[in-house]
């Protein structure tokens, strides 16, 4: 036993947990796991969730593909995006609503904070999530007002 798992045994105490989960199918292969959830259920800080998980991937029950993307447990596989982040999945998801016209010319997109807490993220993610589609001007930002869906038929210069 290290020295770290004598000081802190949490993380012990979750992976056990959770390999019964994984085990005996009450977390299915491919399940999302998020440390919001994991910390939630069990009451243990970041850390403490972060050594659990990093635990669990070296013992292969549990896989990521790239910096960014949640955990999942390992053994299915992953949806054709492969190795997309929660931040391309935002970008997505935005740029499908205003080419689907939810978000129309002038429409103003939910504030950060309200994408944030929506995606389960950071402010900082959903702002970086944006950037693209302000580049591209799909959306426009007025300050201090907001986000807005921008005219689709202008040219982009």
């Amino acid at each position: 036993m290290s020295q770290d798992q004598r000081l802190n045994p949490f993380p012990d105490r979750v992976v056990t947990d959770l390999r019964a989960r994984i085990a005996d199918g009450r977390w299915p292969l491919g399940r999302l796991l998020t440390y919001a959830d994991i910390q939630q259920m069990y009451g243990f800080s970041r850390e403490t969730v972060a050594a659990a998980l990093t635990r669990l991937r070296d013992a292969g029950l549990v896989e990521t593909r790239r910096m960014g993307t949640r955990p999942r447990v390992a053994g299915k596989s992953w949806p054709a995006v492969t190795g997309t982040s929660i931040q391309d999945e935002i970008t997505t998801h935005v740029r499908d609503q205003v080419s689907r016209g939810v978000y129309g010319t002038g429409d103003r997109i939910p504030s950060l904070e309200a994408l944030a807490a929506e995606y389960s993220v950071s402010v900082a993610t959903v702002r970086r999530s944006l950037s693209p589609l302000l580049d591209e001007g799909v959306l426009i930002a007025i300050r201090p007002r907001g986000t807005f869906g921008a005219d689709s038929s202008a040219d982009v210069v």
